[in-house]
This record gives C-alpha cells, structure tokens and sequence, in this order.
C-alpha cells in the first residue's frame, strides 16, 4: 500500500463517483479505478457498494476514510513542517537580549516587525548581559547574540559572522536642576569636579575602560561615588540627584527625571553588533539576520 492509494481511495470516497475523482485529481479512470480494486485486494474488503450512477461507502469504507483522512493531515503537516523550516520561515530563534537592547528604539520595533511579518517563527528572548550571551553563542545556547563590540574579540569573529547594527550616541545624563542642564554647550573638562554614579567594571570591564579612558584623554578622572549593576539603577541614582552619569542616549528615560546631554569633545563610541555562528546557522536564524540587515542597511561585517 502506498500513499496514492489512499489519495485515490480519498477522492473517490469524496466525489461518491470515478468518474468526477478522476478528473478531480487528474488521473484517467480507467488506472483510477484500478488503483482503488487493488487497494481493496489488500485490504481484503469491499470499501464501496457499486451502484448504477456511482458509488458510496460501505461500512468498512467509512471506517478507514476516517483513518486515511488522519494519515494524509498529519502526511501533509508533516510535509510543511519540513518545507517550512528548510525555508526558514518556521523554527526557534533563541536570541541574547540585554539592557543595550531594550534601550535601543530601532532594535525592539525591527523585532517586532518580524514577528509580524513571520508568525510561524517563535523568538526566544534570553535576557542575559553581553558577556554571557557571548560564551552562551559559543555553547550553542543561543542563536543570536546582541552585543556592543567591546564584548567579543576578533578571535571571536573567526568563528562568529557579524552584523554591524551601527553606533551608540554616548551622552551624559543628570537630573533636571543641575547646574550643566541649562549650560549651552558642555565639554569633558565641565565634569572635572562632579560626582559620577558609573557601571560597575566587573560585569563589563572593556566598556568601563573605554568610558573611563575618554574622560582620562581629556585630563577629566572621574571621581566615582557609586557603581551600578544595571542601567536602570544608574538612572535611577542620577534622577535623585546622586550624581551624574554617562550612557547611551535613549527615548526611556524616566520621563522628566533625567536631562541627556550631548558632550561636545568626549570621544567614545560603541558600536552595536548581531553575532551568529558560521558553523550551524539554522534557516530561521538567517533569516532573522537578513530582516535584520535589511533594517540597518549594513553590509555583512564578517570579520569586523
């Protein structure tokens, strides 16, 4: 027994007539009906009562069309299942989503788009900082990694393609009454005397050092009061009047209770990168990287 006789035995059973099953499925009658007399052979039973303009199911027909119709669904299902995720248009994405993302407005809006625009694909977001979705890519734990390019090394990249999702616009951030808030223009030196709430340097130490050598540059050391473990702590300890901070400029940021403020000679940028592995990229996950690259108008940056 073979698929097509259930097909042919299903179309038969529908249309009650050889006839219209066989132009239905496009096969000539004569092989149909030959067809369905040997599946019947097997079987051993008669599937339909033969009338004089037509045919209808006998009652062991009727009990194997329910068995078939379910063979041939899950045959299908089956069959678009593969068809899907060897498209890419099915499948799991496990992506590494930190802070630098969920401040980010372009990234959160180009995720939901392709939710959107790719319902069959379900986005695993894994919360977890840029290190550690860095060592989890490595592991195979994740698909995607969403980091700054402080975070990988370009040992990293011999084994990691790199998706350049632009740059990071550095900014300093103080509460609403301080006395720079209303300053016209603003440079390193003006921090010399404040008081800095920073990220702490073990969870990130290069994204430290490239802030704290920025101010070192300028002849600025910034005095450190507080370091904080995650950017909305930071913020929030700036809101309060702790003291100042500086951070990626972002749409959210407590509404009112921060002022961001562009510093005209502080030189540091980061850049935003979307690491996946050269080895085992799935068809989901590359499709993924190519809404993402499409958004970002950047080329492939391999070994960046």
């Amino acid at each position: 027994m073979e698929l097509r006789h259930l097909r042919y035995f299903q179309a038969v059973a529908r249309e009650e007539h050889f006839g219209r099953a066989a132009r239905a499925i496009r096969i000539a009658q004569p092989a149909l009906t030959r067809q369905v007399r040997d599946l019947e052979a097997e079987l051993g039973v008669a599937l339909f009562e033969r009338l004089p303009r037509g045919v209808r199911l006998s009652a062991a027909g009727r009990a194997f069309l329910k068995d078939t119709d379910e063979i041939l669904a899950k045959v299908q299902r089956a069959t678009d299942g593969a068809r899907g995720l060897a498209s890419g248009h099915v499948g799991t994405v496990r992506i590494g989503f930190s802070e630098i993302a969920s401040r980010s407005r372009a990234l959160p809006k180009s995720i939901l788009e392709f939710r959107l625009n790719e319902p069959r694909i379900e986005l695993n977001l894994l919360p977890m900082g840029s290190e550690a979705q860095v060592e989890a890519l490595h592991a195979g734990a994740l698909d995607i990694a969403i980091v700054y390019d402080v975070h990988h090394s370009h040992g990293d990249l011999d084994v990691f393609h790199c998706l350049d999702l632009g740059a990071s616009d550095i900014v300093l951030a103080l509460f609403p009454g301080h006395a720079l808030a209303g300053k016209p223009r603003i440079h390193v030196r003006d921090l010399a005397q404040e008081r800095f709430v920073f990220p702490v340097r073990r969870a990130a130490p290069l994204y430290y050092d490239r802030l704290m050598q920025a101010c070192l540059s300028r002849g600025v050391s910034p005095n450190i009061i507080q370091e904080t473990a995650t950017h909305t702590i930071l913020l929030s300890l700036i809101a309060v009047g702790m003291g100042v901070g500086l951070t990626e400029r972002s749409d959210e940021t407590m509404g009112d209770a921060v002022v961001q403020r562009h510093v005209e000679d502080l030189d540091v940028t980061f850049r935003l990168h979307l690491l996946w592995r050269r080895s085992d990229p799935s068809p989901a996950a590359l499709r993924f990287v190519e809404h993402m690259r499409a958004l970002a108008g950047a080329e492939d940056g391999g070994g960046v």
